[in-house]
């Protein structure tokens, strides 16, 4: 199997929200490495502090090449800041994701706190033009065979403006999950992929 995990890294994340996603990441990328038959690519979503503002999303860690030392490295000195540019850094990122064919099942798992959200370069990216995007470029990973889920980090419960906008991107994927319940994720992927394992 491969999995690829994306955080997003928007300032709205910094804090406890940020800590919860990183320790799920780092425990479902560990049980993917004891399961030893389980590639994981781990990738960070946030715009730049610079005068250009530009989207930006980075590789931070790709078990093919990368250690898992290195991993918590990084995964320990990033910040999160500014806007969330979602289906902008989908559609950046696809040539480098590994669909699902005859040999590999192929996951994509997302952790958000919001609905896509970004400004500059003389355009506004927000709103239903900007969910429409988004699911797009979901659609296109799931046109690729990839198993898509994409959980929706909030403090409380409920139903809100960017919970409904975060459904319209994501589709049958999305879930809403409290960040006190956020271990769950990590043990449902672990689940799933012990089972794989064991069938292997």
């Amino acid at each position: 199997a491969n999995l690829h995990i994306s955080l997003d890294y928007s300032g709205s994340m910094s804090g406890e929200k940020l800590r919860k996603a990183i320790i799920s990441t780092v425990a479902i990328v560990k049980a993917c490495q004891m399961a030893r038959n389980i590639h994981t690519q781990v990738s960070i979503r946030s715009t730049d502090s610079g005068g250009r503002n530009l989207p930006y999303i980075v590789m931070v860690y790709d078990s093919r090449k990368g250690t898992f030392k290195q991993f918590c490295k990084y995964m320990s000195i990033l910040d999160a800041n500014n806007t969330t540019p979602e289906g902008l850094c989908f559609e950046a990122i696809q040539k480098y994701l590994i669909p699902t064919d005859n040999n590999v099942d192929s996951y994509f798992l997302n952790f958000s706190d919001g609905e896509p959200g970004y400004a500059g370069q003389g355009f506004s990216y927000q709103g239903e033009p900007a969910a429409i995007h988004t699911a797009n470029q979901i659609k296109r990973m799931k046109e690729n065979g990839m198993n898509v889920l994409s959980y929706f980090i909030n403090e409380s419960s409920g139903a809100s403006y960017s919970w409904n906008i975060f459904k319209k991107c994501y589709g049958d994927g999305a879930k809403q999950i409290n960040t006190s319940n956020m271990n769950e994720v990590a043990r449902t992927m672990n689940e799933l992929f012990l089972k794989k394992n064991n069938r292997s």
